[in-house]
């Protein structure tokens, strides 16, 4: 069976909407860490040797035990001068619902940097996010699709 040029862009297009519409796991690593025991979890992040940690195997909080991990967080804080970053699964969204970073400050030299993101690994810091297996064969049948129109 031959495939003609409009046979293979729809052929194409179905094979990216599919891409899209296919279920993610709600599964989620992160990493796990806190300079004040461990000052390689503080910023520039090195995690060569730092635990990765399968968010869903860790047991869960007395308090939000009816939740599932389903990002990641990274907290630098700053008390009375004093610095730490705290790297960790993420249990709850920020108020607005937003991922990405928010600053917090309150009395007694208190600053607090909260960042939430989705995505594994994410919570070493900023970084372009890891293409899916899907996106790859997505993008792999489009280049192909392309070289047999050209």
């Amino acid at each position: 069976m031959e495939l003609t040029r409009d046979s293979t862009w729809m052929l194409l297009v179905v094979g990216v909407v599919l891409c899209f519409l296919a279920p993610q796991g709600e599964c989620i690593k992160c990493y796990e860490c806190n300079s004040e025991y461990d000052p390689r979890c503080a910023d520039p992040f090195d995690s060569y040797s730092i635990g990765e940690v399968d968010c869903d195997l860790k047991p869960k909080l007395d308090h939000l035990n009816h939740l599932n991990a389903t990002l990641c967080r990274k907290m630098a804080q700053k008390v009375n001068g004093k610095h730490r970053t705290v790297r960790s699964c993420g249990y709850l969204p920020a108020e607005d619902n937003k991922l990405g970073c928010i600053l917090r400050s309150g009395t007694y030299e208190v600053h607090v940097q909260y960042c939430a993101c989705q995505g594994d690994l994410c919570n070493e810091g900023v970084r372009a996010a890891p293409a899916t297996p899907l996106a790859v064969v997505a993008a792999a049948a489009a280049g192909l699709a392309a070289r047999r129109l050209l």
